[in-house]
């Protein structure tokens, strides 16, 4: 019974962003194809035709990312029956300035850091606006099984909108908000050990955990540190111990496409596919939704395999000089660490390949056809 509700609920998960996924492919080669411009061209500021192609893909990317708790919310909304377009109105929320007001308000915004407020502009992610469409419709399909139909359709939605808003807002949001700061300052302490053995679990530990916090919205949480990192050290650590995730999950979807294949699965074959190649180039979230989310085995065994390549980004000290799209497109960045630029971006790609090479293994392993299966 619990397997099945566990089950159900990453499927859940994977219904609600399964229509956002062209929005993920398209905003993410345009932010990874304006990252690998500007990386390639320094002075591309300097040429119009270059600062031309680099600010069109920017707006690409920011006219999808910038509303993505909005498409989010809708789509929550439309799946848990609730009406979508409050489910919208209510990611829309999520990120509005007027936020901080109500936090500072409550007592719950740091004016001295700002960012690690429990309540703030965006706090809670992706999973605070999912429950929050969850909570809507229960309040929704309540009242309308009350209210009179003469009225219902004008009086219903502000009501239940309201309703929601408040324990969305004060505790959903804030919930969120705590788990994204402990994690944060967690992931801080124990990574910055001087313990060689506590590093390479540490490595191992928040790659293959890494996933899992997407899923919570949490990616975001660890802005802050590589921001931390790059201020103090001139390099980041943790960046490329996470992109391990994604080598990993590409390794899976190769396995789930030749197991999908073959059992005649073709929707599943045709998602994991398409996700492969932007998965390489470091845009994972057409699998992540589209692949590993809706079976829960693989992943289990994309996040087990994600922290060999983690380990092994520990153990040979790459470090990146900035963060962006992950995968090969990072390869740039990779140039700083305990070797020359040259040894560093080798060896990332190294542990790309351990990653990736561990995640098609085990889901080859342990994933049966069986599990596959809508």
């Amino acid at each position: 019974m619990a397997e099945a509700r566990t089950k159900g609920f990453f499927k859940r998960l994977g219904q609600i962003f399964m229509p956002l996924l062209p929005g993920f492919i398209v905003a993410g080669l345009s932010a990874g194809f304006a990252s690998l411009l500007a990386q390639a061209i320094p002075g591309y500021r300097d040429n119009a035709i270059w600062f031309s192609v680099h600010t069109l893909l920017t707006m690409i990317n920011t006219a999808f990312t910038a509303y993505l708790s909005a498409w989010a919310g809708y789509s929550a909304a439309l799946n848990f029956g609730a009406t979508p377009i409050l489910g919208g109105m209510l990611g829309m929320i999520t990120g509005l300035d007027e936020i901080n007001l109500l936090s500072k308000a409550v007592g719950l915004f740091s004016m001295a850091s700002p960012a690690e407020s429990i309540l703030r502009a965006g706090s809670g992610g992706v999973m605070a606006i999912i429950f929050g469409a969850w909570l809507l419709s229960v309040i929704e399909k309540a009242l309308s099984s009350r209210m009179p139909k003469t009225i219902g359709s004008i009086v219903t939605p502000m009501i239940a909108f309201c309703t929601c808003l408040i324990p969305y807002v004060l505790v959903l949001m804030p919930l969120f908000g705590i788990i994204s700061k402990y994690l944060c300052l967690g992931i801080e302490f124990v990574y910055s050990n001087d313990s060689l053995a506590v590093s390479l679990i540490a490595g191992y530990a928040f790659s293959a955990l890494f996933l899992p916090s997407s899923l919570f919205g949490l990616q975001y949480a660890f802005i802050a540190l590589y921001a931390m990192q790059l201020e103090t050290t001139g390099s980041i650590s943790l960046y490329p111990v996470l992109a391990m995730a994604g080598a990993s999950q590409v390794g899976a979807a190769i396995s789930v496409y030749l197991k999908a294949r073959r059992a005649g699965m073709a929707d599943l074959a045709a998602t994991a596919a398409a996700g492969i190649f932007p998965g390489m180039l470091g845009i994972g979230q057409a699998l992540l939704y589209g692949v590993s989310v809706p079976h829960p085995k693989a992943f289990v065994t994309t996040c087990i395999g994600a922290g060999f390549g983690g380990a092994f980004i520990v153990a040979a000290k790459v470090s990146s000089t900035g963060w962006g799209t992950s995968g090969l497109l990072a390869l740039p960045l990779m140039t700083a660490g305990s070797h020359s630029p040259l040894v560093n971006m080798l060896n990332y790609a190294f542990g790309l390949a351990i990653a990736c090479f561990c995640g098609f293994l085990l889901t080859s392993l342990i994933v049966k056809p069986k599990d596959l299966e809508s």
